[in-house]
């Protein structure tokens, strides 16, 4: 049953974090040397989806080398991509650049000892949608990243200096097809088993499975995701993934979306003090869609929650 279930979602998120000293970030450079020794491709579980399916891309990098080789890929393991999908005649119809977040963070690391493959697994919808026509698409994914073993310590000083910044560019082609609404709420449903831990499966594994899992319903684009998107958001503890969800759900567009916002900031049961702002903004933004149900649902809300004041990224 395991293997069945990781067949269809792809690969886990491959991160072995390495705690190191602080890093003085250098103007990227290219280098030579230490970089040759990673061989590195990208793939899919699939070829196939739906409009506004998530896309989970997993980068396998095999070590040729001969010594361990630590790969940075920036606060949360996303810093290190930018990501463009062209359509058969070659033209961007999809594009996202680097995503800097502020506050706490994950460590982005991925350690790949000699001899092996390491995987670091990314949810293309974090950066282009997939809401597309039907059709032949390449999906061209660029990362710039730091090796460990090039970073080396300040004179007379426990301060490492960080290695040059090294560029790659993957590709591969996918295939978005008409839409199967009975499909697709199939593949909804299988994200959401994974909330239940197999009794033969580690706690550990479970939750990068589960992670994995939460992320990609998160980045769902659909409005058949709503109800479950609106669940996801009452057991949600990581804010980046909550706003995530936030954006998803008004990206819907729907009544549904708009009436569940609403409960979520009016529970007083559900921990939301890290995105209140961003869930009311929310109801704001639906009502933007002119939509008169959703206009006609709100009228309450915003008459007892202004909208919020726009805040710089830095500022969260």
């Amino acid at each position: 049953m395991m293997i069945i279930r990781l067949k269809w979602l792809g690969y886990l998120f491959a991160t072995t974090l390495i705690l190191g000293s602080p890093i003085e970030m250098l103007n990227n450079t290219y280098a030579q040397g230490a970089e040759e020794s990673l061989d590195w491709n990208i793939e899919t579980a699939q070829n196939t989806f739906y409009p506004g399916e998530p896309v989970l891309l997993t980068v396998n990098i095999k070590n040729i080398g001969k010594q361990e080789e630590t790969i940075d890929f920036g606060a949360d393991g996303i810093e290190a991509f930018s990501i463009e999908i062209r359509d058969r005649s070659n033209k961007i119809v999809a594009e996202g650049g680097n995503i800097r977040r502020s506050g706490l963070s994950r460590l982005g690391t991925l350690a790949v000892p000699p001899g092996q493959i390491g995987q670091k697994s990314i949810v293309l919808n974090q950066w282009c949608s997939t809401l597309l026509p039907p059709g032949q698409y390449r999906v061209i994914c660029n990362i710039e990243y730091r090796l460990r073993s090039e970073s080396r310590k300040k004179e007379d000083s426990e301060v490492f200096k960080a290695g040059p910044v090294h560029k790659k560019q993957l590709k591969l082609n996918i295939q978005i097809i008409e839409m199967d609404e009975l499909k697709f709420k199939e593949i909804l449903e299988t994200l959401v088993s994974f909330e239940v831990k197999p009794e033969a499966q580690s706690k550990g594994e479970w939750l990068a499975e589960r992670d994995t899992a939460r992320e990609m319903l998160a980045l769902t684009e659909s409005e058949l995701a709503v109800p479950y998107q609106l669940q996801l958001l009452r057991i949600e503890q990581y804010t980046w993934q909550k706003r995530d969800v936030i954006n998803s759900l008004v990206k819907s567009g729907t009544l549904e979306a708009a009436n569940g916002l609403v409960q979520i900031i009016e529970d007083p049961s559900i921990y939301k003090e890290d995105v209140k702002h961003i869930l009311i903004d929310g109801v704001y933004r639906l009502r933007e869609t002119g939509k008169v149900e959703i206009i006609s649902a709100t009228e309450q809300f915003v008459a007892k929650y202004k909208r919020p004041v726009p805040v710089s990224p830095s500022a969260d």
